[in-house]
């Protein structure tokens, strides 16, 4: 009862429920795109172009969103240049950038007069830091999601079942690694204020993990992703709440838990 008497007291933690929700339903959608793509790789990459974006805004003080959409979009863009003929790899020219665009935003924010406490809040997540604006935020990344996934269904399924054959049958693969890589990119920024940069590739991948053994369909996939993602990252927040723990890392912790407990529930079955 404390839970709902606080919930109904105080806005920030209405706000952070409501993100925690949306959230684990974005990152659980795509989960299994990424995971069946193997695409893991990618999350912590964009997350680290965050960090950049966000050093940049708050260096030269204008908006941190608008920072980290316009980051993680230059970041998957570059990512799509450099792997698009296949002579470069996509994990490779993933860990090219991913220490390059880390470091830029060290160096921003060292410049930075609040340089611990952004630092802390950005690798690790703030729920303090969740606003009204990020919600609506998450709310069109969410519809977004939706809709790229319902309209582009087909494509995606034949690009992730064989990418050769797909394009063979006229299915537009280069545009849909773009769209993938763009979508990826505004749900890790949607989710960085509660995940962090350091554990948001765990949102990305453990969904899909979980889903990819026991799934027959995409559709499937992303169903049981999503329920996955929503029930432990609920009961993680719960317990960061009585608990008084970070939000983030504690929703990681029981987001493994739960992956290694089905795993080993499933190979005794």
């Amino acid at each position: 009862m404390t839970f709902i008497t606080d919930l109904m007291n105080y806005e920030f933690l209405r706000n952070a429920l409501i993100a925690n929700v949306l959230i684990s339903f974005v990152t659980g959608m795509v989960s299994p795109v990424i995971v069946y793509k193997r695409l893991e790789f990618i999350g912590d990459g964009l997350a680290h172009a965050i960090f950049a974006g966000v050093a940049f805004a708050v260096i030269f003080n204008f908006n941190v969103l608008l920072g980290s959409v316009l980051a993680t979009l230059f970041f998957a863009y570059l990512v799509y240049v450099l792997s698009k003929d296949s002579k470069i790899a996509e994990s490779t020219a993933i860990g090219m950038l991913l220490p390059v665009f880390m470091s830029i935003g060290v160096i921003l924010f060292s410049k930075s007069p609040r340089y611990t406490v952004d630092v802390t809040s950005y690798l690790f997540g703030n729920i303090l830091l969740i606003s009204k604006h990020d919600i609506y935020f998450m709310v069109f990344v969410l519809a977004l999601t939706i809709a790229v996934l319902s309209l582009k269904h087909y494509e995606i399924s034949y690009w992730l079942a064989d990418e050769t054959m797909a394009k063979f049958y006229g299915v537009k693969t280069h545009i849909i690694r773009l769209l993938v890589l763009v979508l990826v990119s505004t749900v890790v920024v949607s989710a960085l204020k509660l995940a962090g940069v350091i554990v948001m590739g765990a949102f990305l991948v453990l969904p899909g993990a979980f889903s990819k053994g026991r799934a027959k369909s995409l559709l499937s996939a992303i169903v049981q992703s999503l329920v996955f993602n929503f029930v432990f990252s609920f009961f993680g927040f719960l317990t960061a709440y009585y608990f008084d723990l970070p939000p983030g890392p504690t929703i990681v912790l029981f987001l493994f838990t739960g992956f290694i407990g089905s795993t080993l529930f499933t190979r005794k079955k």
